[in-house]
């Protein structure tokens, strides 16, 4: 069997194609990937401010308890 110039050219026009879809998809996956990382940056944000808030919050109970127990 002998391989033409032809049957080359036909593979690499398949095999162009084929890296464009892989190339669409790449794209779609970058795009989410962002997603994902904006959200879980938000969630970061929300835990570290609720962690904040407790020890800021107990604290300030432990102070106004310590006050109570003075006088």
């Amino acid at each position: 069997m002998t391989i033409t110039a032809r049957d080359i050219y036909g593979e690499l026009r398949v095999l162009s194609i084929e890296v464009q879809r892989i190339g669409q998809v790449m794209d779609s996956n970058a795009n989410r990937l962002d997603d994902h990382e904006t959200r879980i940056r938000g969630i970061e944000k929300w835990r570290y401010a609720i962690s904040a808030s407790v020890i800021t919050s107990t604290a300030s109970a432990i102070v106004a308890l310590v006050q109570i127990t003075r006088s």
